[in-house]
């Protein structure tokens, strides 16, 4: 990877869609006895928290057991929400993963299908990456996305990942890439860091 400035995104206008604002429901995926995701069970699950006021869906992620799905069931299942009328704009699933290109591609399908945004981890196998390293990363991503419609919400979960967000990455991530740096999730459980 390079280590010059990432170039800022495309310069096409972003979209217009609103954040979601309210209650973002995490989401668990029901598996069949076989131990495969069962996608009409997820969508049955998602309109009902739909139906019960929540505002936005947070597919794949921790509550989700994103980690244990492989990325052809993840793009699959985010398929099938979309078949099965879950409003994609109501969507924000996580597409974080250790391997960039693993990342960039459910991020891309994301994108691809109109979700409102993007829950994303840092790369989390290696610890002890730098500032710098983390920052190429998604830099990376975002870069080879390439996409104005790309919205992120970086994921901060130390106590799962082991790897966070220091102030400084956030205000420079932010700084690069201000139109796809939409919020952030802080799960560090540290209300001085939130």
């Amino acid at each position: 990877m390079s280590t010059s400035r990432p170039s800022e995104q495309p310069s096409a206008t972003p979209s217009k869609r609103a954040r979601i604002r309210g209650v973002m429901a995490p989401v668990l995926t029901p598996f069949r006895a076989d131990l495969s995701p069962d996608g009409p069970r997820l969508a049955r699950h998602c309109r009902w928290l739909l139906s019960q006021g929540c505002a936005g869906l947070a597919v794949f992620g921790t509550t989700s057991e994103a980690n244990s799905l492989s990325v052809e069931e993840r793009e699959s299942l985010l398929e099938h929400l979309v078949e099965d009328g879950i409003d994609p704009a109501t969507l924000l699933p996580g597409t974080g993963c250790c391997a960039i290109s693993d990342t960039v591609r459910l991020t891309r399908a994301a994108v691809r299908a109109g979700c409102a945004g993007v829950l994303m981890l840092p790369p989390f196998y290696y610890k002890g990456v730098s500032d710098q390293g983390l920052f190429r990363a998604f830099a990376e991503v975002i870069e080879r996305v390439g996409d104005a419609r790309l919205r992120v919400y970086l994921y901060h979960i130390p106590p799962v990942a082991q790897v966070g967000f220091s102030g400084n990455l956030i205000g420079r991530v932010l700084a690069a890439y201000p139109r796809a740096i939409a919020g952030m999730k802080d799960s560090s459980g540290d209300w001085s860091n939130t």
